[in-house]
């Protein structure tokens, strides 16, 4: 490869490197349901509690920078969907079965985060979801342990999806 190759090469490199992080990302469309996630050390809210069916933009306000969406899902092939009430307590009681359970986080620089901030994809804090009416839950942390450990208080937020 002779030297302007290589030149060329490099700068392209560094270039898609720099825009990789900026690359891809989408504003929330005007008109969207939002829903907007609040924490502090000791809750986990969300704005509004109650959406219409349909695509959600799923906000992370902070401080924290990572929750985790817990939806019904009974199978492996099955598509994860609405949790029912039973589902909801023994969600909160730890036990994960027959649950999907996604994190959402943004696990970028502090700078790349502001420069993303209010925008799905690649260091946003904004997640889109399509969601059936049901109830759906947030989590500060993945239930664990063996057996299982009850959800702390205050670490469980529900998001009621209405016809």
């Amino acid at each position: 490869m002779n030297g302007l190759a290589r030149t060329i090469l490099i700068l392209g490199l560094l270039g898609g490197a720099a825009a990789g992080c900026a690359g891809g990302l989408t504003s929330i469309p005007s008109g969207a349901q939002q829903v907007h996630i609040a924490d502090t050390d000791t809750s986990l809210r969300l704005l509004p509690a109650t959406v219409h069916p349909g695509d959600v933009y799923v906000v992370l306000d902070g401080p924290r920078q990572s929750v985790v969406f817990v939806a019904q899902k009974r199978t492996a092939d099955a598509t994860p969907g609405p949790m029912s009430d039973d589902d909801l307590d023994r969600l909160e009681r730890g036990d994960t079965e027959g649950t999907s359970i996604e994190g959402i986080s943004v696990a970028c620089s502090t700078e790349q985060r502001v420069a993303a901030r209010g925008q799905v994809g690649y260091c946003g804090n904004v997640y889109r979801f399509t969601l059936a009416p049901g109830k759906y839950a947030f989590l500060v942390d993945p239930p664990d342990g063996d057996p299982p450990q009850p959800v702390p208080a205050g670490s469980m937020a529900i998001l009621e999806v209405t016809p």
